[in-house]
């Protein structure tokens, strides 16, 4: 056992197993006469609940994880090709994606005992997002050891810090992720082209560069047209992303009303149950209660009457002894 495979073992439990888990991971290190392995799975950190979520996502449904990291990487290249058509299609679909493994992850959460708090469903969405944003993100959260949650908006590389537990040269590359050459531009290769077909012939200069100066000239425009459409695609994108993301804030908070009714629900039916039978074994109690109250007030009755008639008795005899004395 290295550490790598301590904290994916650890790292693939609940939060409340977490610290016994750690705790056993480090005696068996130490068992094991691996006293600096043992320090260093001491030191590992207990993830924030948004990176726990992912976490289980990555280990019992990995598909979302790939999911997500396969859709970033059609968003990225859409954005570094200049496609802007492709680009305001996929930041449109962009939503749906993150909605999907938002619920996914907050079922699952569910499942195992651990619901998520508003918070960290909030850390959980931002996460993925950064992870659909940065090739560095969505390699981190396909380990299975995330320890905290990611920020990204896109434009920049997400910081890592700290992000992964026990990581490695392994955790540096997502899993179908794009090649990290830079593409080409359009202007570059139609420049290309037009060298590749000249030849050492003796023509005039001035015929050779009138039509690779208006090819030139024509790229440039392409260009410089599609980075506009992409750059209104980028505000368009700004604007319905933030407008989303409000509207999923406002979803997660009616999902969390929603499961605390519920849970109110249940447990208010839980009560009335309760208070049912408390109520049938009381009335029980109280039948019998009037039965034996009846039986008591019908021996009343008789034991008054027989020592009214007693007491009589008790008097005739004495008058009886008055006379006679």
């Amino acid at each position: 056992m290295d550490l790598r495979d301590a904290a994916q073992e650890l790292y693939a439990v609940v939060p409340r197993d977490f610290t016994a888990e750690r705790t056993a991971l480090v005696r068996k290190a130490k068992d094991d006469g691996a006293k600096d392995l043992a320090k260093e799975i001491g030191s590992l950190p207990k993830p924030a609940a948004g990176a726990w979520a992912i976490n289980m996502l990555a280990v019992h449904k990995p598909e979302v994880i790939d999911g997500v990291v396969r859709f970033g990487v059609s968003l990225r290249n859409a954005q570094e090709e200049g496609d802007a058509e492709s680009f305001r299609e996929l930041g449109q679909q962009r939503q749906g994606h993150l909605a999907a493994a938002v619920h996914a992850a907050k079922d699952l959460a569910g499942e195992l005992g651990a619901p998520l708090s508003a918070a960290a469903v909030t850390d959980m969405e931002q996460t993925l997002r950064a992870a659909m944003a940065d090739a560095g993100a969505a390699a981190a959260v396909a380990t299975g050891r995330l320890v905290r949650g990611l920020s990204g908006s896109g434009f920049e590389s997400v910081d890592l810090t700290g992000a992964v537990a026990a990581v490695g040269p392994g955790d540096q590359a997502a899993p179908g992720q794009e090649n990290t050459a830079k593409p080409v531009a359009r202007s570059d290769a139609r420049n290309a082209g037009t060298k590749a077909s000249q030849s050492p012939s003796k023509e005039t200069p001035g015929a050779e560069k009138a039509p690779q100066e208006q090819a030139t000239s024509l790229a440039d425009r392409r260009a410089a047209k599609q980075q506009a459409a992409l750059k209104e695609a980028r505000s368009e994108f700004e604007d319905a992303n933030k407008e989303a993301r409000i509207a999923e804030e406002a979803a997660s908070e009616a999902w969390d009303l929603v499961n605390e009714l519920s849970a109110r629900r249940t447990s208010l039916k839980s009560d009335i149950e309760e208070a049912r039978k408390r109520l049938a074994s009381l009335e029980a109690e109280l039948i019998g209660l009037t039965r034996d109250a009846d039986a008591a007030e019908s021996k009343k009755k008789l034991t008054v009457r027989e020592a009214t008639q007693k007491r009589r008795t008790a008097d005739q005899a004495q008058r009886r002894v008055a006379r006679l004395s």
